[in-house]
């Protein structure tokens, strides 16, 4: 090889190495549908009650981050956020479990609603006794 293309080479490689302030460090936050739910039927008021949530990961990477929970009367709408950490990834479709501890302060049916990547709900309910 020339000495003028190996110093081409040299400089493409230290340009394309190279990072500005407004980079982003290979860091971001996905919705993941939930794939399945596992809960009780019924709980005791004020009592928590544990919720599996089960979801998938696209990449090595993706790890659970947190929920997003939103409460409309009596039904409550859970999705959960995944954390994509890191530039280089290995391509392992991820079946990961999440749980989620739900304490109802009401008597009566809680309705629970996931969402799924076709824009529908997975929906479970428990009933809250004393």
């Amino acid at each position: 090889m020339s000495r003028f293309k190996l110093l081409f080479v040299l400089f493409m490689i230290f340009l394309c190495s190279c990072r500005t302030e407004n980079e982003t460090d290979c860091l971001s936050y996905v919705s993941s549908p939930v794939t399945q739910v596992s809960m009780p039927d019924s709980g005791i008021i004020n009592q928590p009650i544990n919720i599996n949530i089960q979801y998938n990961a696209i990449n090595g990477c993706g790890n659970f981050n947190n929920f997003n929970v939103n409460t409309i009367s009596d039904t409550i709408i859970i999705s959960l956020v995944v954390k994509y950490e890191g530039c280089v990834c290995t391509m392992i479709f991820q079946n990961l479990q999440s749980t989620y501890l739900y304490s109802a302060s009401n008597l009566g049916y809680v309705y629970f609603k996931f969402p799924q990547s076709d824009s529908s709900f997975l929906m479970d309910s428990v009933y809250i006794h004393q």
